[in-house]
């Protein structure tokens, strides 16, 4: 029997992403969405046919006899969505970042206690074809020990987001609502990606947050991040809506080689063998990608099934590292980064 679910959040990403791979997957039937704007129950109608549409959270759960809930809406709603749902017993797909503070992931924790709710953060770079084979290449060691990672992200201008009213405004500039700028928006997906590519948890980090050519917006526009993990390694991550160009890149030097990410093309060096792989499309291109959300789904329903908290606990380490580049950015130095699994926050 599918899993019967609801869309909290009926924005682009929920639309021209989510939707898709949820249509897709015979496990998944889409029941109802909820948004704040009247407006969209007509997209909701012409994406899911027979899809209910609500303006009220609490109608919505009263209403509906669901399993699950996709939380889709900004960054600083996520936490209450996330505990109203685990109270009422439901599982819960969610947008990164998870949560924007420890306070909030600590209390998602305690409303996820004792009823075998688990909770998945929306990680779809993970499962682009070219993140896949660069950690399909890691894993197979051809690289070796890795030494360290450049990731780097370059964008033109601030993402654009449409606001709850349908007004226009980006709430992505607002850091009430958003949490931060570029760094909250391209980072998180770099927290994970690195760090299952270097293998551990980072020890201690540096970050600089700046506004080069944005400079009346409230938020970064520019971010440096120096990870420093406990077997020597480093990596570098840089991001900013004050390129010249839309553009991703990453390297990774391993004790046996080296591997190079130019947006759609990998090439590989090694002791034993040398290779490019060319992609049809570039990691900065678009910024739905649908494709992608199909691996999210999957390991959405693979949680549910096995009562796994893997990915909590990645997007619990997420939010450790996005709270000490803001420390350190406001210390202006190094900082160390306690581990939220040893520290009891994520058990």
């Amino acid at each position: 029997m599918a899993l019967k679910g609801a869309i909290i959040g009926f924005g682009h990403i929920a639309a021209n992403g989510h939707v898709p791979a949820f249509k897709s997957c015979k496990e998944v039937e889409i029941c109802a969405v909820c948004d704040s704007c009247v407006d969209r129950s007509r997209l909701n109608s012409e994406l899911l046919d027979g899809s209910r549409f609500y303006t009220s959270v609490e109608e919505l759960f009263q209403q509906e006899p669901i399993d699950f809930v996709d939380v889709a809406t900004p960054p600083a709603s996520h936490a209450k969505f996330i505990i109203e749902a685990l109270s009422r017993g439901k599982h819960v797909l969610c947008e990164k970042p998870l949560v924007l503070s420890t306070e909030d992931l600590a209390s998602i924790k305690e409303a996820m206690e004792g009823n075998g709710c688990c909770v998945v953060t929306v990680h779809n770079w993970r499962y682009s074809p070219i993140m896949q084979e660069i950690s399909s290449t890691v894993r197979g060691g051809s690289l070796g020990e890795i030494r360290h990672i450049e990731y780097l992200v370059e964008r033109v201008k601030p993402s654009v987001a449409v606001g709850d009213n349908g007004d226009g405004n980006n709430w992505r500039l607002d850091p009430s609502v958003a949490g931060g700028g570029i760094l909250v928006d391209h980072g998180w997906h770099a927290f994970y990606l690195v760090n299952e590519w270097m293998g551990q948890e980072p020890k201690a980090l540096e970050c600089r947050l700046e506004n080069r050519k944005f400079m009346d917006i409230p938020v970064e526009d520019t971010a440096e991040v120096k990870l420093f993990y406990p077997s020597g390694a480093t990596a570098r991550l840089f991001f900013t809506w004050a390129g010249e160009k839309r553009d991703n890149s990453v390297f990774i030097q391993g004790e046996n080689g080296k591997l190079s990410c130019l947006d759609d093309r990998i090439d590989v060096e090694t002791d034993e063998n040398d290779y490019s792989i060319r992609f049809d499309e570039g990691l900065s291109a678009g910024s739905h990608h649908p494709e992608w959300y199909f691996g999210v789904v999957e390991e959405f329903l693979s949680e549910v099934k096995n009562g796994s908290r893997r990915n909590f606990a990645e997007a619990a380490t997420c939010l450790n590292i996005l709270e000490g580049c803001k420390r350190s950015n406001a210390s202006t130095g190094q900082v160390t980064l306690d581990s939220f699994v040893q520290n009891g926050v994520v058990a």
